[in-house]
């Protein structure tokens, strides 16, 4: 063992962890592309690929199950085992599932031969590898391009970049998969660095770690080409600069911040959920200066307004560009096309206690765990999320019994341990309030205020709390079944992550410990099967 523990020293002497692991993010993608992007290995035959991704796929968790398990693997080992089990999952759903499977809203793309204008997101990026530059038409002519430019930009300039290579335009729009395989890793390693900024270590870390590397709705968006894992990984920056900042409120910080959520916001809009936890935090802060004010003089009021303001400023002109720009050129307000009331998808026939009240027991129809997109079939909201987040859109209407029976369990522990734990980071963000309280009782007026753990616990709290409400209040503004999708709050894994690696760490009462052990144990345990599902409804279908 000790010649093993040197080893290790050696090495991480010789690479940081953070190179590392963005090394094998970035080798994945590679690989991605290159499966996909050359002729010769594009031609392999699929069952190949499928064979030998499933038999990996079958080695690496039990690894990862047996270290969490023994604890005979050290941390460091732990975290590159996880890492790799994420993007091996994600790289082969990307590489086994085309351009045009499991997408939202995709549109079409005909080709830099016409000039055709085509809608959707296809379409959008289309039109910035065709054009060589933004749309300049009012954005909610055609479908998908009012969505801010960020992703697109890219996601056009790639093609660009691909086809210029002498890559086949068709190979070049197939890989744009790639960009979202990339976000899909840099959102795996930012949680890293947050969990890691919390003191997360041991089987806290690997769970959490495990929850975000291994659920299927990071493994679908990994595939998609719209802008939703993009927003998702600029939204877990967010959290990630504003926890930094906390820690040391230094300028650099603050600014980095402000420009996770500028770029965010150039995105996807609804970044700006984030927004209201970190407002909440500055004004904590700014009322806790305030107090100190009265012993050391006015220049910190001074000191922190400057700062807010240039954070207005930075965060104002990046996040803003898009709605001021839609504002005076097409006089158009943020908001989406809706598919109107004749659509299947319409919900806004039903009572909103129907469409987000508690769900019965007949509601959640677990003999069948999947998404039908008609209001008919499934209305309420929570149930829609459930399901979407294990299976997305996928309705496998002649599944076999083995695999259902699968899905069904995935479904119901993913149910109880997902709402467990909502409830566990919860309670552990109330319990470090209360800390803060009792370690701020007798110091100066306002010092609580200013306490690092009483301003990461009300970010955090008001932060998950913001995305669910915002989430239940965009399916009453647009009362379509689509609107309920799980893909619009998939950052909420990262705030469950982060409660389960917290319960690790600061419940050390038995029965407590003991309780949240089971919620880690049986979350973990509802993430593998609902991969394992997925990977067989969606990948194998040997039937």
């Amino acid at each position: 063992m000790s010649g093993m523990d040197t080893g290790e020293k050696m090495i991480r002497r010789k690479m940081p962890e953070s190179l590392l692991l963005f090394g094998i993010v970035l080798l994945f993608a590679l690989l991605a592309l290159f499966l996909q992007g050359i002729p010769a290995l594009a031609a392999i035959p699929e069952e190949w690929k499928r064979g030998t991704s499933t038999v990996l796929l079958l080695v690496l968790p039990l690894v990862v199950l047996y270290g969490m398990a023994t604890g005979k693997i050290s941390e460091r080992r732990m975290v590159f085992l996880i890492v790799c089990l994420s993007m091996l999952f994600h790289c082969s759903y990307c590489v086994l599932s085309g351009l045009y499977e499991r997408q939202h809203d995709l549109g079409v793309y005909t080709g830099i031969g016409d000039d055709q204008v085509n809608p959707g997101h296809l379409g959008y990026i289309e039109f910035i590898y065709k054009f060589r530059k933004l749309p300049k038409i009012n954005p909610y002519e055609l479908f998908s391009y009012y969505h801010p430019p960020l992703h697109y930009l890219i996601s056009g300039l790639w093609v660009i970049f691909l086809t210029g290579c002498g890559m086949a335009e068709e190979l070049a729009f197939e890989n744009l998969q790639v960009l979202t395989l990339l976000y899909s890793g840099l959102f795996l390693l930012v949680c890293l660095k947050i969990l890691k900024l919390l003191d997360a270590s041991g089987k806290g870390l690997y769970a959490a770690l495990l929850l975000c590397a291994l659920h299927p709705s990071l493994m679908f968006l990994s595939g998609s080409v719209n802008n939703d894992m993009l927003c998702t990984l600029l939204i877990a920056c967010c959290i990630w600069a504003c926890l930094a900042w906390i820690r040391k409120k230094t300028l650099p910080r603050l600014l980095a911040l402000a420009l996770a959520i500028g770029l965010g916001m150039l995105s996807k809009v609804n970044t700006a959920v984030i927004a209201f936890p970190v407002g909440l935090t500055f004004l904590l802060d700014f009322a806790g200066v305030l107090f100190e004010s009265r012993r050391t003089g006015k220049q910190a009021v001074w000191k922190a307004l400057r700062s807010y303001i240039l954070f207005g400023l930075v965060s104002g002109v990046v996040g803003l560009a898009w709605i001021v720009r839609n504002l005076v050129l097409f006089s158009e307000l943020p908001g989406v096309s809706a598919p109107g009331e004749g659509s299947v998808m319409y919900a806004g026939t039903y009572s909103l206690w129907e469409r987000i009240g508690i769900p019965s027991l007949a509601d959640w129809n677990l003999a069948f765990p999947f998404h039908g997109i008609s209001s008919e079939y499934c209305h309420n909201t929570w149930v829609i999320l459930f399901r979407t987040s294990l299976f997305a859109e996928e309705f496998p209407a002649g599944i076999p019994t083995v695999p259902l029976v699968l899905c069904q369990a995935a479904y119901v522990l993913a149910i109880l341990f997902g709402t467990a734990a909502a409830v566990l980071f919860l309670a552990l963000q109330l319990k470090k309030v209360l800390t803060a309280r009792k370690e701020a009782a007798g110091g100066p007026k306002g010092s609580m205020l200013r306490s690092p753990l009483f301003q990461e616990s009300c970010f955090l709290g008001t932060g998950y709390l913001a995305f669910l409400l915002g989430f239940a209040v965009f399916t009453i503004k647009y009362p379509y079944t689509c609107s309920s999708d799980f893909r619009y709050i998939v950052i909420c894994l990262l705030y469950t992550g982060i409660g389960m690696a917290e319960s690790f760490r600061l419940l050390k009462g038995r029965i407590s410990a003991r309780a949240a052990g089971v919620i880690r144990a049986g979350a973990c345990a509802a993430t593998v099967l609902a991969a394992v599902s997925v990977w067989v409804i969606v990948i194998w279908r040997w039937w």
